[in-house]
């Protein structure tokens, strides 16, 4: 009897430990979320996993889009622009773009600006994942393309936890 609740113990414990969340701000090496304001809609969302889960940095990237999106007050998002990366050792850093070109489309038609690439600062170690997503955040009625219900997104994202 003693061996069979020392083996769920040990169960419980294990399954307790395997359960924690990649989901945070980012480390000191560099894995977890930031962000980077590009004006007062708009923001650049990096999210940085250890190996090889381009699906998973893409949810929590999305996630913190969410998160940021209604702490703002905000509805919707709309995914600008994504970049997918894979950094192993022997590879060189990527190069992040000069200049980050954002469209903003509403009613009455779509407006393209043109911002200076902020530095955000991607470390090379063994093998990770990055995913750098720019948002730009609205109210009402959400557009159809490339766009994201916060409240819902983070509802959904959240609890895969």
């Amino acid at each position: 009897m003693k061996y069979v609740m020392l083996c769920w113990l040990v169960f419980l414990l294990g399954a307790c430990a395997s359960n924690t969340s990649s989901y945070r701000a980012a480390k000191p090496d560099g894995t977890g979320y930031k962000e980077i304001a590009l004006d007062s809609t708009s923001y650049r969302v990096q999210f940085k996993t250890r190996g090889n889960q381009r699906t998973t940095a893409h949810n929590y990237a999305l996630q913190r889009a969410a998160e940021l999106t209604l702490n703002a007050g905000y509805d919707w998002f709309i995914v600008s622009k994504e970049t997918r990366r894979l950094i192993n050792e022997g590879s060189n850093s990527p190069q992040l773009p000069e200049t980050i070109t954002t469209h903003r489309c509403g009613l009455l038609g779509c407006k393209t600006q043109t911002h200076q690439a902020p530095d955000l600062d991607i470390e090379r170690q063994e093998s990770y994942t990055v995913v750098l997503m720019d948002i730009h955040m609205g109210r009402g009625i959400r557009p159809e393309k490339n766009s994201y219900d916060a409240q819902e997104t983070w509802g959904q994202l959240s609890a895969k936890k």
